[in-house]
């Protein structure tokens, strides 16, 4: 039966619920406190009521109140217990729903502008009470456990009319009778915490829809009125701000500020009871436990001492005055409320989900509000006439916004406070759904965690907004306040720090998402965060202009807006975060110079800058352009009011070593020695750039204006009129004088050289007007005077002889008073010098240099009188010596002395200038001059090279010609570069130097080369071109001999340019070493012979050409260029056809080494040959002209022509039809390459084929039947050996239905057309077969008519099948189809596959025979008896029916395998391709029945080669065989599949050849039941395994169980052995992987599964048999051949008898007795 009728067969029964399990378990969830308050008040808001009492009843108080006695006095809050709960509102009265809803659990309230949602929260009634009652209106309703037990039973009724309202009952706020809610508690216990229960009352009441006063009555005292008051309300809003949450769910549509007064009247007796203290955590409790001092512990260690002395006795305390507990304390607190109007906007599919969770639609428009308390609002107010006021009142209001720094956090409500916290400091009320127990927001559920998550948005975007108003009003306020009011400025910077923090972002728990959402919302709700306003120490500043301090920024920039400390104290964590997002950074280089260039500094915050600047100048940003932005903004402003931009400041005086006296005046762009004096004087200039104030500096502002000369100069301070000031100046510059670069020295001479400064005896004069005082030859000289300095010495008389005061007399003046008067000659001058060349200056040595003093060494005329003295500088003089005056050079005039060259007088003639040799350029211009002179300053220059000319180099003299050298028997002097040492190179006309010089020596020290370098030589040989072979044949010696020893790039010129002389018969010509080649091998053959020019200079001669580019033999290039350049004449003097193809061919071979412009040219030159047939002429064949070998009408003859004329004859048929229109390429394989290369087209495509058939059969004869069979089967041998032509077809693919396709016409021609330009060549053939491509498949068109010629088939078919057919393709094909099958074996082709297929093919005939003998037997017996029934029909259409022959008797086994021959057949198609599949099951089958039938059935299984098969397998052998295919069976160990095989050994009964197919399966194990069951496999590939698992369950447990179980009991194997896969595609039925069986349940769904639940098993039992059987013989052999079939076969006789016992008892109903067998 079906499940459909097992459900209408069965009947109902009711599932129990142990309600008081239940509840027990609502009410384990709810862990919050307060929590029977929170859900009555939250249902009292629902149903709008303004009054909200809690009553609390002690035992003496309700028997008060029972009989109905005002109340007295209060109970003692730490001893008597509460016995009775009463909570009433003024809400709307129950409904009957409400009433009928209140006795149902988890239906909530379905309206989706009300909190309730899951319906339990009443149920926390019973947390206190067992027996709750409700009243309201005129009803009650009472709940009680039914007997004491589990069920739950409400009884509800009317209430007398006493108790129901009349006109004169006292009116509640609403309007509404009271509904109340008594809980009479269950364990009556003291009232814990009743101010906490207070301040969670006046929490609760901040957010409550309709709610505005609640009262807290102990025994009908009111110990507690709450009120909320609303002040005013105002629509706030900021631009900037994104109104749209993050998922476009939600939209801000307004927000409404609320000024809330919450009012509270507190009684003592509540007050006194205090506030229940937090439990601390155990760390916290053990450092609260006092502990030992080091001293004690000492003492105790040593001492034993434990405990310390006892301390005197504490007076008691002096006696309280008694308070009154009924004393009542008002106090208020005011708040502010953001609500904010939120519109929602969700999808269908969305609202769905989150109906299905919450159980009501969505709303479309909500509120969500947050508290907000300032500063100045944190305290409560006490009202006016409470003067006392008990020490815990004011924390009632601690709920209602808790301190920043309390132990409190603010908390999410849903109506209620719940356990979740926000993480700010102020509470958030929105429509967020809890978890059931109403204590967090849940985050679980995907849409209601979306749901949630956006609305936490919207509360991050109140945070925003209230943190942005508030900053806005207390910008606004900052503004109108003063620098000087720093009370009023102090009171917005705590309230701007109390926002700050008010809003900063704590971990949140229980969940901590709810923070995080809330912060990513809070910076992400507005357009830009750089707009963030922050509290800096200047304002309240948007973020971006507010940095992070920086101490030693402190000191200059005291206006910087950076962040207070007691910030970053008080909001370090609000820092952090904005750090952390970038918002708030630190002090960047930019803003120091801004705040530079706002205002100048002082000289102290000047100081501090450039320390501060010092200290950055180290870190590897600062470059010079940082350096100049920070000096182009600083300004000074010194004490003395003087304004000083640091622009303007280049120098400074060094701090404590400055030489320049620091009470002197400085230059103006010197920085203040006040300001420097604390640097660090060796780091200003990497710093600041600015250099000391150097000596030379000074001294320059001190002679300038206005220090010095114009007007308004201090006389006091003039260098040239005060000496006391000039004297200080001098002596400050002769203290420094010896510590400065010589460079200043002669800067600062250089600077008062032309100054009056010197103080002298006859007034102030310039340093080279006055002189010291001593060795002086005259007393009128100024002297210098000055009054407080003694003697001038050390640096003072360094600096003052460096300014250029004089020691000795002026030169000139010498000159002048001495020399002038004639008396002294130059003898008696330079003793005079001598004697005072320690004093003279170097002004003074460089004056005498430049002084014509000096005597000319003149001749006397021809009357021997000495001419007039004519007087030279020094340095145009020389030595009065021999060798000079041999030179004809100028002579100093020394008089009548001897010369010493080594005298006083003559070294110091030497350093003024004197020469003592001539310098080379005025010594090679004597050797470049006349003779004999010019000799004697060659032989000079020899002489001295290695003493006075050491760094001689003649090619700086290249034009300067003074080289003795000889050219063409002619001697001249010759420029260095011009002459060479080498004879030989004069054959190039080259100058050589003169063999008076020509030593080795001489050249060596002239630089001369042996030899010119090889670009002259080769400009020499291009410019003197010669036509003798001889001297040629010299040259090219000579040249030769230089290749070694040059670069041979100047040879590169040589390679087109025509030098080579070659004699012909009439001249000689020249020739470029590319047109050229050696004699010898290509010298010998006649067609280069006359094509080509070769030459032999001799062996060492060809060496110099060969490097100039002349090669042995012509190159394939060449070779292509002469063929191309002059065809016919090649091919004349080629002799034959046969000549020239050799070279084509060695073109051909070389074709890829042709550049493209080598290719480009060949294509289109007429130099390729071509042969074409013309008819034969009965002449002597002559050249260009050959037979063709048997045929007598046509010859062919040989043409030149273009590639692009030329056809590739690759059909020889084609050849013979239009041959004598055709130019054919040669038929070869290497040159009909090269043809195409060029351009040649194949002869095929050139023809136009049509085939036209004549009388089309409708339908196929059985000649072409047959001759499609034996096709099939002889291109079976052919494609195997056609593997090598890359044939597109395989045998099997032909094979297949539509693939190869024979038809018969009467009559079949084809019309062959080619076209020749304009010319069009007809050609008509009759034909016996031809083959055409029909898509993929191919058609055979055979003529009837026609005589059979297999080599028409052959030749259309290779066509088509092969790639690239040739001839002999189709020779093979024609062979292997003319050719009997066993002469072909003989020829060693393959034909055994052919021989299994006729055997396999006899056998299939064979088979249906039987089945339609037994078809027409089936056919009789249902016509004797047509009215009986065949309840186990298969659905399957050619199925026949199981189970009943018709005649009411058992079927055996082989009957009902027989009726399943179609079934396995198609089990065949589909999984032919899988090993270990049913791939053959029929086929096998079949050959067993026929066996059994038949006897021996067909023996050509047993006619193969290998062991002999005459002494038959003993069946012992085989069944123990079976048996250890049976045993090599195992459960699947792996966890994932890929198909695997194992092998086993032939026997001798199985020697043929069988298939041999694959097949995988990739799966993985999804269900592992147990070591008793079948494992469950699936595809590894589908998504979501858990799904796909769920959906095929049912019908793989229906295949394990009522299948397969029962067959692994006939096979006696384990139940793990098999399994149970699922795949999504493929052939795979079932296979075997290393002994385990896997059998496929997606077929069993396809053909058993509706079978099975109709209880008709034995068609899959029959085909899982075997299927099984099959797979177990795999054990034994992997493969399907003909061991397999007998291990098959053997395992399934072996277990048969089983087999059929289980279908026997399957048709009579009783399953499962095989197991105990």
């Amino acid at each position: 039966m079906n499940r459909d009728e097992l459900w209408k067969s069965g009947k109902d029964e009711t599932v129990e619920v142990n309600q008081r399990a239940l509840i027990d378990k609502i009410l384990a969830r709810y862990s919050g406190e307060n929590t029977i308050f929170r859900e009555l008040l939250q249902n009292a808001d629902d149903a709008g009521a303004q009054h909200v009492q809690v009553k609390f009843y002690s035992k003496a108080g309700l028997e008060r109140h029972d009989r109905g006695e005002g109340p007295s006095s209060l109970p003692d809050v730490k001893k008597d217990p509460i016995h009775r709960y009463v909570v009433t509102n003024d809400g709307m009265p129950f409904r009957s729903e409400d009433w009928a809803r209140l006795k149902k659990i988890a239906e909530g309230n379905p309206d989706e502008s009300k909190i309730g949602a899951f319906g339990v929260g009443f149920y926390s009634l019973w947390s206190v009470c067992d027996d709750p009652f409700v009243e309201s209106a005129n009803k009650w309703m009472g709940f009680y456990w039914k007997d004491g037990k589990d069920q739950l039973m409400a009884r509800s009724g009317d209430l007398p009319p006493s108790s129901t309202p009349t006109p004169s009952t006292p009116s509640t706020l609403s309007g509404n009778p009271l509904t109340s809610f008594t809980m009479n508690l269950r364990d009556p216990s003291v009232l814990e915490g009743p101010l906490d229960l207070a301040r969670f009352l006046i929490t609760s009441l901040t957010f409550m829809r309709t709610i505005r006063k609640v009262d807290m009555l102990v025994d009908d005292v009111s110990v507690l009125e709450v009120e909320k008051s609303v002040k005013g309300k105002e629509k706030v809003g900021k631009k900037g701000m994104r109104e749209t949450s993050a998922g476009g769910m939600m939209r801000v549509k307004g927000v409404e500020e609320t000024g809330m007064r919450i009012s509270v009247k507190v009684m003592r007796w509540l007050s006194d009871s205090g506030f229940t203290p937090s439990a601390l955590p155990v760390a916290i409790q053990n450092l609260a436990k006092p502990t030992k001092a080091f001293a004690s512990f000492l003492t105790s260690s040593f001492f034993g001492r434990n405990t310390p002395p006892p301390a005197a006795p504490t007076p008691p305390p002096p006696p309280v005055e008694p308070e009154d507990p009924m004393e009542v304390t008002a106090l208020h607190r005011e708040i502010q409320v953001y609500q904010a109007e939120i519109g929602v906007t969700v999808s269908s599919e969305f609202a769905k989900e989150l109906e299905r969770a919450t159980k009501k639609a969505p709303p479309k428009v909500m509120p969500a509000s947050l508290i907000y308390a300032r500063a100045e609002d944190e305290q409560a107010i006490v009202d006016e006439g409470s003067e006392k006021v008990g020490k815990d009142v004011g924390g009632v209001f601690a709920g209602l916004c808790p301190p920043l720094d309390g132990e409190k956090s603010a908390k999410v409500f849903i109506g209620q406070a719940t356990s979740q916290t926000t993480g700010i400091g102020g509470h958030l009320a929105a429509r967020f759904i809890p978890t059931v127990e109403r204590e967090s927001i849940d985050l679980v559920d995907k849409h209601v965690s979306h749901w949630n998550k956006e609305l936490l948005w919207v509360g991050g975007y109140l945070s925003r907004l209230i943190y942005e108003l508030e900053s806005a009003k207390l910008q606004t306020e900052w503004k109108a306040t003063s620098v000087a009011d720093t009370a009023g400025r102090a009171r917005l910077t705590a309230r701007a720090l109390h926002a700050l923090r008010f809003f900063t972002f704590n971990p949140t728990t229980p969940s901590a998402t709810v923070g995080q959402e809330m912060e990513m919302a809070f910076f992400q709700c507005t357009v830009d965060n750089k707009g963030f306003p922050l509290i800096a120490k200047t304002g309240i500043l948007p973020i971006d202009q507010v940095r992070l301090p920086k101490s030693e920024l402190e000191a200059f920039l005291p206006d910087l807006p950076t962040v207070s400390s007691e910030t970053l104290q008080s909001a370090s964590r609000s820092i952090a975060r904005l750090r952390e997002r970038g918002l708030l950074r630190d002090v960047t280089f930019d803003d120091v110079v801004k705040q530079l260039a706002a205002r100048p500094l002082s000289e102290m915050e000047m100081i501090a800058a450039l320390k501060w600047w010092q200290g950055i100048a180290d870190e590897h940003g600062y470059t010079q352009q940082v350096r100049a932005r920070l000096i182009d903004a600083a300004v000074l402003i010194m004490d003395s009011g003087k304004v000083v931009p640091l622009s303007m400041v280049q120098t400074f005086v060094r701090p404590q070593s400055s030489s320049i006296p620091t009470d002197m005046p400085l230059p103006p762009h010197t920085l203040p020695y006040t300001v420097t004096k604390d640097l660090k004087g060796g780091s200003i200039y990497p710093t600041f750039g600015w250099t000391e104030l150097s000596l030379l500096q000074y001294i320059t502002f001190l002679v300038n204006p206005p220090m010095s000369t114009g007007t308004g100069v201090d006389p006091e301070t003039d260098l040239r009129s005060s000496p006391a000031f000039a004297e200080k100046v001098l002596t400050t510059l002769g203290r420094a004088w010896q510590s400065i670069t010589a460079n200043q020295q002669t800067a600062i001479a250089l600077e008062l050289k032309d100054v009056a400064c010197i103080p002298t005896r006859a007034g102030f004069k310039k340093p080279g007007e006055a002189y010291f005082e001593k060795n002086l030859l005259f007393d009128d000289l100024p002297t210098i005077a000055l009054s407080k300095t003694g003697q001038i010495k050390g640096g003072l008389e360094k600096a003052l002889l460096a300014l250029g005061v004089r020691r000795t007399v002026d030169l000139q003046l010498v000159f002048s008073r001495l020399v002038g008067g004639g008396t002294w000659t130059c003898q008696d001058l330079m003793k005079y010098l001598v004697s005072v060349k320690d004093t003279l200056s170097s002004d003074e040595l460089a004056k005498l240099r430049a002084t014509a003093a000096f005597p000319l060494e003149l001749p006397p005329d021809a009357d021997g009188v000495k001419p007039a003295v004519v007087r030279k500088k020094p340095n145009q003089l020389y030595e009065p010596t021999l060798a000079m005056r041999e030179l004809g050079l100028p002579l100093l005039d020394w008089g009548e002395g001897k010369w010493k060259s080594n005298s006083d007088e003559a070294k110091m003639l030497a350093g003024l200038g004197l020469r003592r040799f001539p310098p080379v350029d005025v010594l090679l211009g004597i050797a470049a001059g006349a003779a004999p002179t010019n000799a004697k300053a060659l032989n000079y220059l020899l002489a001295n090279i290695s003493t006075h000319y050491i760094n001689f180099d003649p090619t700086a003299f290249s034009q300067v010609a003074f080289i003795p050298a000889t050219r063409d028997g002619r001697t001249f002097l010759a420029k260095p570069g011009e002459v060479f040492a080498n004879w030989d190179c004069a054959i190039l006309v080259f100058a050589v130097a003169d063999p008076s010089i020509a030593t080795p020596e001489n050249l060596q020290k002239l630089r001369i080369s042996t030899d010119p370098p090889m670009e002259a030589l080769v400009a020499a040989l291009v410019g003197n071109l010669t036509t003798d072979t001889d001297k040629a044949r010299k040259i090219f010696e000579y040249l030769a001999g230089r290749i070694g020893s040059s670069s041979l790039n100047a040879l590169e010129r040589l390679a087109n340019t025509p030098f080579i002389p070659v004699k012909t018969e009439k001249d000689v010509k020249v020739y470029r070493p590319t047109e050229v080649y050696f004699s010898g091998r290509g010298a010998e053959n006649p067609l280069y012979r006359s094509a080509f020019t070769f030459v032999d200079f001799g062996e060492k001669a060809n060496v110099f050409l060969r490097y100039c580019g002349v090669r042995s033999e012509p190159s394939v290039k060449d070779v292509a260029k002469l063929l191309m350049r002059d065809p016919e004449r090649m091919l004349s003097q080629a002799g034959s056809p046969d000549k020239y193809l050799e070279q084509l061919r060695l073109l051909a071979a070389n074709w890829s080494n042709f550049d493209q412009s080598t290719r480009t040219a060949m294509k289109t030159a007429n130099f390729l040959l071509a042969s074409q047939r013309v008819p034969l002429r009965r002449t002597k064949n002559v050249l260009g002209r050959t037979t063709e070998g048997g045929d007598d009408e046509y010859e062919r003859e040989w043409v030149l022509c273009r590639a692009s004329d030329v056809a590739v004859v690759d059909d020889i048929t084609f050849l013979q039809y239009f041959g004598k229109h055709i130019l054919a390429a040669p038929e070869e394989q290497l040159l009909e390459t090269f043809y195409e290369s060029l351009g040649a087209k194949p002869l095929t495509s050139l023809i136009q084929v049509e085939y036209i058939p004549h009388g089309a059969r409708p339908s196929p004869s059985p000649q072409s039947s047959v001759l499609r069979k034996h096709v099939l089967e002889r291109l079976t041998i052919f494609l195997a050996e056609a593997r090598k032509r890359q044939s597109e077809y395989t045998a099997e693919a032909l094979a297949k239905e539509g693939m190869f396709m024979v038809q018969d016409v009467k009559e079949l021609e084809a019309r062959y057309t080619y076209r020749n330009g304009r010319q069009v060549y007809p050609h008509v053939e009759t034909l016996y077969a031809m083959a055409l491509k029909k898509g993929r498949a191919i058609v055979l068109t055979i003529s009837m008519t026609a005589v059979p010629d297999e080599w028409d088939i052959a030749a259309s078919l290779c066509s088509l099948l092969l790639k690239t057919p040739k001839a002999d393709d189709a020779l093979l094909l024609y062979s292997i189809l003319t050719t009997p099958l066993m002469a072909l074996k003989k020829r060693g082709f393959n034909v055994d596959r052919i021989l299994n297929q006729q055997r396999e093919e006899k056998l299939r005939v064979q088979a249906e025979a039987v089945r339609d003998r037994e078809k027409a037997t089936a056919t009789a017996a249902e016509r004797q008896s047509p009215g009986s029934a065949d309840d186990g029909s298969s659905l399957r259409s050619e199925g026949s029916a199981a189970g009943s022959d018709g005649t009411g008797k058992s079927k055996s086994l082989w009957d009902k395998f027989k009726n399943r021959r179609s079934v396995d057949k198609g089990m065949t198609g589909m999984a032919g391709a899988g090993a270990g599949a049913m791939g053959s099951m029929a086929g096998m089958a079949a050959n067993m029945m026929s066996g059994m039938q038949n006897g021996n059935g067909d023996g050509a299984g047993a006619r193969g080669s290998g062991t002999s098969t005459k002494r038959p397998t003993d069946m012992n052998s085989i069944r123990s065989t079976v048996q250890k295919a049976l045993d090599a069976s195992r459960p699947e160990t792996s966890t994932h599949v890929r198909d695997s095989r194992m092998g086993a050994t032939a026997v001798s009964e199985s020697q043929s050849d069988y298939c041999d197919t694959s097949a995988s399966a990739d799966i993985v194990l999804a269900l592992d039941p147990g070591p008793k069951a079948l494992k469950l496999w699936i595809p590894r590939s589908v998504d979501n395994q858990k799904q796909f698992l769920y959906d095929k369950m049912v019908v793989c447990q229906l295949f394990a169980a009522e299948v397969l179980m029962p067959i692994a009991r006939v096979f006696k194997l384990a139940n793990p052995v098999l399994n149970v896969f699922w795949d999504l595609e493929g052939p795979l039925i079932a296979f075997n992987r290393g002994g385990a069986v896997f059998c496929n349940a997606r077929y069993f769904s396809a053909w058993h599964a509706d079978d099975c639940r109709q209880g008709k098993r034995n068609e899959a039992f029959i085909s899982w048999y075997f299927s099984i059987a099959h797979e177990l013989a795999h054990n034994l052999e992997s493969a399907h051949n003909s061991a397999h079939e007998f291990y098959f076969s053997s395992i399934a006789e072996e277990y048969l008898v089983r087999f059929t016992t289980l279908l026997q008892q399957t048709e009579g109903g009783v399953a499962g007795s095989l197991a105990t067998r």
